[in-house]
């Protein structure tokens, strides 16, 4: 391993991991990550700028992604998941007097001022089906029952994003609901060693309520797959990011060069961003997102395909570096993960022709 300089982001990182670590697991590694995470708020900006332009708002938060990531993935992935759906939820357009507007204004506002933190659930997985929630209408708003599998930041966040199915109509419902309630069950980590960081767990609603005013009835499908696909759509530019920033890191702390191959696909990221954050910009009430979801899906596998072969340059070392070989693994396996984050690896490429019996696409 080469020295390296140390920046504050990676002591603040290496005492969020040891407050963590020290604990054990459990339920007091938890309350530690609580610790650690109100820590975090204090010291770096969770909240864009509220530019009218999205690539103006994902360039201010993507920096405080990039920064976390780079010094650890895990957590950065963690912070993500509350970045991409609160800039998703700023910059998605909508009619000018819609009631969905005004929601939205209401709950940005409420977000900022009191500083609440964002979880996403029910994203697809490249493993299993995602069943939405059971919403009931009832007095003072709807109840939705039912669990989701994944959700990180479950153990610090305040509000979860997602879609329930209403039972007396099949429509489905947007909703953002109050985890901090008893009727609201987090499950234990499901991650192991470092990947805690990105606390993720399932999440049971029992006879939850979302009262009027935060949740908001989807016109009909179309309108659904829309918003579903622009919030994809930032998740793949931060993800991108933020293994972009982690790959570099490794790259320069165990003196792994970088061949023809990677610079060129590095360009060529460069440019997809400069190309979908324009496509951002432009997008209006009604235009075509399409374009815009396979530029980015187009981002997401080739961050991933950078992933791997750095995953196999760190493995290579083990045999040279056996002193290293423990912390060499632990930095492997926390790319592994990407592939399978929506949209997963094998879809993308199987929307382009490719086999997925290649075995050089899934080492």
């Amino acid at each position: 391993m080469l020295a390296e300089t140390h920046t504050d982001g990676d002591l603040f990182v290496r005492e969020f991991t040891a407050r963590v670590d020290a604990a054990g697991s459990g339920v007091a590694a938890r309350d530690a990550y609580r610790v650690a995470f109100d820590r975090l708020r204090s010291q770096v900006n969770l909240y864009p700028v509220t530019a009218k332009r999205p690539s103006l708002v994902f360039a201010s938060a993507a920096r405080a992604a990039r920064e976390l990531a780079a010094s650890s993935l895990p957590l950065g992935i963690a912070v993500v998941m509350h970045l991409y759906p609160l800039c998703a939820l700023q910059c998605v357009p909508l009619p000018l007097l819609s009631p969905a507007r005004l929601q939205r204004a209401a709950l940005l506002r409420t977000i900022r001022r009191r500083a609440l933190i964002l979880a996403n659930t029910g994203s697809e997985r490249s493993r299993g089906a995602c069943q939405p929630l059971v919403a009931t209408r009832v007095a003072g708003g709807i109840r939705v029952a039912g669990s989701y599998e994944y959700m990180s930041l479950a153990s610090v966040a305040d509000i979860a994003l997602f879609k329930a199915t209403l039972g007396d109509s099949g429509s489905t419902v947007f909703c953002a609901a109050n985890l901090r309630s008893d009727s609201v069950r987090i499950g234990n980590w499901k991650f192991r060693g470092n990947m805690r960081l990105s606390d993720t767990t399932s999440v049971t609603f029992v006879d939850h309520l979302v009262p009027r005013g935060r949740y908001a009835v989807m016109p009909g499908d179309a309108a659904q797959a829309g918003f579903a696909d622009y919030q994809r759509c930032w998740f793949h530019l931060f993800v991108t990011e933020i293994h972009l920033a982690r790959l570099e890191r490794l790259h320069r702390v165990w003196g792994l060069a970088r061949g023809a191959e990677q610079l060129v696909s590095l360009n060529e990221l460069s440019r997809l961003r400069e190309y979908a954050l324009r496509l951002l910009d432009d997008l209006s009430v009604g235009s075509d997102i399409e374009t815009l979801v396979r530029t980015t899906a187009a981002m997401k596998l080739r961050a991933s395909l950078l992933g791997q072969s750095t995953i196999a340059a760190l493995r290579a070392l083990t045999t040279s570096m056996e002193s290293d070989a423990r912390q060499l693994s632990a930095d492997a396996n926390e790319l592994l993960y990407i592939r399978s984050q929506p949209t997963a690896d094998e879809k993308i490429l199987r929307s382009l022709g490719v086999e997925q019996d290649d075995a050089r696409l899934r080492t």
